[in-house]
């Protein structure tokens, strides 16, 4: 059955993920983006789409689904011969990828935040915020790298989106000035996700609305 999708994403933020899954896909699909800079996130069009007033949202037949996690499942149970996620032999194995989106999401998402934007945690100076951040990312890595030195990808050799979902924590601690510099299978791992074609694909259509927002003001 073909679907009607939409894609609400924003500039660096996590919707690059369910971004990277549609090119993954390769359904026709539509995007927006939402520009987080004029707060067009809580303005009443916006809300009126996803009251949460985050991204991603996906529009699957004009209903909202959010949450990265959720978007993701959904995208695979819908399209299984995509390769978002490898096939489950078993329900363990199917409990096993959610525990890693979960664990990204849950764990790993907070903290970049707390790197990138820890103005988004306080009221007050961002300092402290941040080098806590930092010492809670640093064993986040450790145990990335560590995992990595035993494989390729996160599965096994087979790329999932939950590289994907890894790539985009750690770029963006970078954004926030974190050096990325002492762990080496993270950097093998961030060329190899950076020379998937369907991140390639989702990079460049972010890049393309950005433009194109820049030149509609």
């Amino acid at each position: 059955m073909a679907h009607d999708l939409k894609l609400y994403h924003a500039y660096t933020a996590c919707s690059r993920v369910t971004l990277t899954a549609l090119e993954q896909v390769g359904v026709p699909y539509a995007d927006h983006l939402v520009d987080f800079r004029v707060g067009e996130h809580k303005q009443p069009a916006y809300l009126a789409i996803n009251r949460q007033g985050k991204v991603p949202c996906l529009l699957v037949d004009g209903a909202a689904m959010t949450e990265n996690v959720a978007i993701l499942r959904w995208l695979h149970a819908t399209y299984p011969d995509a390769g978002l996620f490898p096939p489950a032999a078993s329900a363990w194995d199917d409990a096993r990828q959610l525990a890693a989106l979960v664990w990204i999401s849950a764990s790993w998402h907070p903290t970049v935040r707390a790197v990138k934007a820890p103005f988004m945690w306080t009221t007050g100076d961002v300092a402290p915020v941040k080098e806590k951040g930092e010492q809670l990312f640093r064993p986040l890595l450790d145990q990335l790298d560590a995992e990595l030195a035993q494989r390729r990808w996160w599965f096994g050799e087979q790329w999932s989106i939950v590289d994907a979902y890894f790539w985009w924590a750690y770029v963006n601690s970078e954004f926030g000035g974190f050096d990325l510099g002492g762990w080496s299978n993270i950097a093998r791992h961030r060329a190899d996700n950076e020379a998937h074609p369907a991140l390639q694909r989702a990079l460049a259509r972010e890049a393309a609305a950005v433009a194109a927002l820049k030149e509609a003001k």
